[in-house]
């Protein structure tokens, strides 16, 4: 499922209020962005993720598990947080 309005918004405003805003895109652009990669995820994103997991181990993990290593691996690659 997609995140709500204010679901997106939040991120907004915290990637705004951080030294990792994008300074070359204006607020509306950056809603675009946001929108847009929360709409691939749901629709292909989260299906491609899930796919690269060999079974039998995405039988076994939960989305929420799924999930943790995703952001793990994304974090330990651009050191997002």
């Amino acid at each position: 499922m997609s995140l709500t309005t204010e679901q997106r918004r939040a991120i907004r405003e915290e990637l705004m209020r951080t030294g990792d805003c994008p300074g070359a895109i204006t607020k509306p652009q950056l809603v675009e962005v946001v929108d847009a990669l929360d709409d691939w995820w749901e629709s292909t994103g989260a299906a491609a993720a899930n796919a690269a997991i060999p079974q039998p181990q995405r039988g076994l993990l939960t989305n929420k598990q799924k999930a943790r290593l995703f952001v793990m691996l994304l974090d330990a690659r651009y050191k997002v947080t």
